[in-house]
């Protein structure tokens, strides 16, 4: 997911001005340095850091650490990165966040020998660098090497297989599986990052066997569980999972009283898992029966408020979404995206484009881009949406397709065949271009169209199954509707000898 002021906008506009926090925690510190690197502004996030770090250098969190340091490498500042790894280099050995920041400034600032020396520690620290810095292959051949690898290693492992979530990567995650002791079902941890890598390596069977054979469930364990329902389009299944640990006759009474407790970072993924469940049923009832049930302490959170601004749009309640939103001082860009799409979903182009034109320019980024241009696709702004298109910098495939779909909606076929010519004079051709082009002309009935579009696709995606019947579906009911009955019920013959 993820996921503008123009005169015609009827909606009052709402101005987000941005003022500096007043720095009195080291939660407020965390929170300015954060907004200043999500701003691009590093050397702001210096400046800030070097007014707290004489004071406080070694009191500091390690979240402050690693801000300071993505700063440095982020503007190839290496000898202020050398100063803070001077001053907290005797935490290194206990702390692979910070360690993991320092081999990625050096590396950024091409110190090879230095970002070496780094690695020159345990096994265990350096995978977890690894995974850390998304390089899971490396992770797992370094697991290759232990011979008596512990809880910890394994649990290393099994993040770095759930970040590839290929075949190979369940094959190790379930041979790995098999060799630890029965006696791993006691440790939470261990058995929370097995169900993890299961669920988003597709294994959901596995996933809910362990989970259930569990006797000593933790909220995590349910986090993992339910995260990977979603994520696995199991959206009933995780609301049933949600209902179920909310009833105290059907689950340890001790995990219900640590939600009631407040214990926000296990309930955090349960309560998103659950929203995000219900965004994908877009069922209203559900939707408040859930809002209803997060607590107060948890509305605040910034997790659950872009959920939130999502679910509320997808299941057409945009007034609740708006409600919000507006009550955040400082947005982020995934709340302002979201809120772009909950305008677009409904048919609110305006207001979406309206907002969109708010965004810090620095703030922008494909999701955002491509949730603007949908707006204007299903509101019919095809102008607007040019003027979108035109100033984007580093358009992407989504860009491009967004961008063709829109226009192919307002049957600008030219000028959409166009825009796929310009992308593949660089790249290769891509399905979803085509079947914007394609969904178009079943829209406008133009028969002659939509058969040259798939022709076209049959010689340029052989081998892709899926796309190729999805456009003979379209294209049968292109006919269909133009009253070529034969001609369609012919197509549909064929893609019913086919198998599919």
């Amino acid at each position: 997911m993820l996921n503008a002021l123009f005169k015609r906008h009827s909606a009052p506009l709402v101005v987000f001005v941005q003022r500096p926090m007043t720095i009195k925690s080291d939660a407020d510190l965390n929170i300015q340095m954060k907004l200043f690197n999500d701003k691009k502004q590093f050397k702001k996030t210096l400046e800030l850091f070097d007014e707290h770090k004489e004071k406080y250098i070694g009191t500091l969190s390690s979240f402050t650490i690693t801000q300071a340091l993505k700063a440095c490498a982020q503007i190839g500042d290496l000898q202020s990165g050398s100063t803070i790894h001077r001053h907290i280099s005797s935490r290194l050995s206990n702390d692979h966040y910070i360690l993991a920041s320092l081999i990625h400034l050096y590396m950024q600032c091409s110190d090879v020998a230095r970002a070496e020396s780094l690695f020159g520690m345990s096994k265990k620290k350096r995978k977890q660098c690894y995974v850390d810095n998304n390089l899971p292959e490396k992770a797992i051949d370094l697991f290759n090497e232990i011979e008596y690898p512990d809880d910890v290693n394994r649990i290393i492992l099994f993040n770095a297989c759930a970040q590839l979530k290929t075949k190979e990567a369940l094959d190790l995650v379930k041979k790995t599986s098999k060799q630890i002791p029965k006696s791993f079902y006691s440790n939470p941890r261990l058995l929370t990052s097995l169900l993890d890598a299961l669920m988003k390596c597709g294994d959901v069977a596995h996933a809910e066997s362990l989970f259930y054979s569990s006797k000593q469930k933790v909220l995590p364990m349910y986090g993992a569980i339910m995260k990977g329902y979603v994520e696995n389009d199991l959206a009933q299944k995780t609301i049933e999972l949600f209902n179920e640990l909310k009833n105290p006759t059907d689950v340890n009474k001790i995990l219900l009283n640590q939600m009631k407790l407040d214990d926000i970072q296990s309930s955090i993924p349960i309560y998103l898992s659950a929203i995000k469940a219900v965004s994908q049923i877009g069922d209203y009832s559900k939707a408040q029966s859930i809002f209803k049930q997060i607590p107060d302490s948890l509305l605040v959170e910034s997790k659950i408020r872009s959920a939130l601004i999502d679910l509320w749009g997808k299941v057409g309640s945009v007034d609740e979404a708006k409600l919000i939103f507006d009550k955040i001082r400082q947005p982020n860009i995934i709340q302002y995206t979201a809120m772009v799409n909950s305008y677009g979903l409904n048919g609110m182009g305006m207001q979406a484009i309206a907002l969109f034109h708010q965004i810090p320019r620095e703030f922008l980024h494909e999701a955002t881009y491509v949730c603007a241009l949908n707006a204007c696709s299903h509101s019919g702004l095809v102008g607007e949406a040019r003027l979108i298109f035109k100033n984007i910098e580093m358009k992407t495939m989504r860009i491009y397709s967004t961008m063709i779909d829109c226009l192919s909606r307002a049957s600008a076929f030219e000028q959409a065949q166009e825009l796929i010519d310009e992308y593949e004079r660089n790249h290769s051709p891509e399905s979803t271009m085509y079947m914007a082009l394609l969904s178009g002309a079943r829209n406008a009935k133009n028969v002659y169209l939509s058969q040259n579009i798939y022709d076209r696709m049959k010689k340029l995606f052989l081998e892709e199954k899926d796309p190729l019947i999805s456009a003979a579906v379209l294209l049968a009911n292109t006919y269909a509707s133009s009253g070529e009955i034969d001609k369609a019920s012919d197509i549909r013959l064929e893609i019913y000898k086919s198998g599919t």
